[in-house]
């Protein structure tokens, strides 16, 4: 082979040496990029939904002591039974004062100190009877926390109370 072809073999060679290396590259890009890409997406997905759970399963905050829930509205609901009382049986009903311009009234009963609901309720009317299958959610021997939110057409609070009683 003459000098000049050595070159010209050479200089292909580097080009394609070259070119092997970029390809090696932009393997190991698309190898990760679309996993890490489809990974992130998940986790931020992931992120979202248990943020949204813990928002809806969250009960509102608790007041020490009274029997009045205060929302930032600083618009009370006066709760009328059951109300700070002891009981031999799981109550029957719940009640409430009417709020006008609520579209539904959010009912959740706590055992006191925990954070999810034995029982939640929407409702257009201010009280609910509850089916024995809702009391036997409801044990001897423990006390419970019941907040009532009165939701306007657009699904803000506008009003809300709490009240608690115990069962014997």
């Amino acid at each position: 082979m003459s000098e000049g072809m050595q070159v010209h073999h050479a200089h292909h060679e580097d080009a394609i040496e070259h070119l092997e290396d970029e390809i090696r590259s932009l393997e190991g890009v698309t190898r990760w990029g679309r996993p890490l890409r489809i990974g992130v997406f998940i986790l931020a997905s992931a992120a979202i939904f248990a943020a949204g759970v813990w928002w809806i399963m969250s009960p509102p905050p608790i007041t020490s002591g009274g029997a009045k829930y205060v929302t930032s509205t600083d618009t009370p609901i006066e709760v009328l039974e059951p109300r700070g009382i002891r009981l031999a049986d799981p109550p029957s009903r719940f009640a409430w004062e009417s709020v006008s311009g609520r579209l539904q009234y959010v009912v959740r009963i706590y055992v006191k100190g925990t954070n999810t609901p034995v029982l939640e309720r929407m409702v257009t009317s201010p009280a609910i009877d509850l089916t024995p299958d809702e009391q036997a959610r409801m044990p001897r021997g423990k006390a419970y926390v019941w907040t009532v939110a009165a939701q306007g057409k657009n699904g803000a609070t506008i009003a809300s109370g709490q009240s608690t009683f115990k069962i014997r």
